[in-house]
């Protein structure tokens, strides 16, 4: 029988301090595992948080490398579509690739626009 001394043929209960003296209190240990699993939770998301920062800045790194080569071959683009519509290429290539050639004055015909 814990929590009663023995005298002869009566036991009397002790107080509640001398119960649980030497014995290990469940309230603090509990306290202190809450503690340090919340302490091992906020340095995990704070070390996810840093990580998924420094990947997010790789990825925004690779992302203005892409745009500035896909800049480069926009600005090359347009140079030779500008380079294509040209009327002079557009004449040596009917030229060259088509094999045409100026009409003869006599197959030049004018036609009467809508009034």
């Amino acid at each position: 029988m814990s929590g009663t001394v023995r005298s002869g043929a009566s036991s009397l209960p002790l107080p509640r301090r001398q119960r649980l003296r030497g014995a290990v209190g469940t309230k603090g240990l509990l306290g202190s595992i809450a503690f340090f699993a919340v302490l091992f939770a906020l340095a995990t998301f704070h070390a996810w948080t840093r990580i998924e920062g420094t990947l997010a800045g790789y990825e925004l790194s690779r992302a203005q490398v892409e745009h500035a080569e896909l800049l480069r071959e926009q600005k090359t683009l347009r140079l030779e579509l500008a380079t294509r519509k040209g009327a002079r290429r557009v004449e040596a290539d009917a030229r060259s690739k088509l094999g045409m050639t100026e009409p003869a004055s006599d197959k030049i015909f004018a036609i009467e626009g809508k009034k």
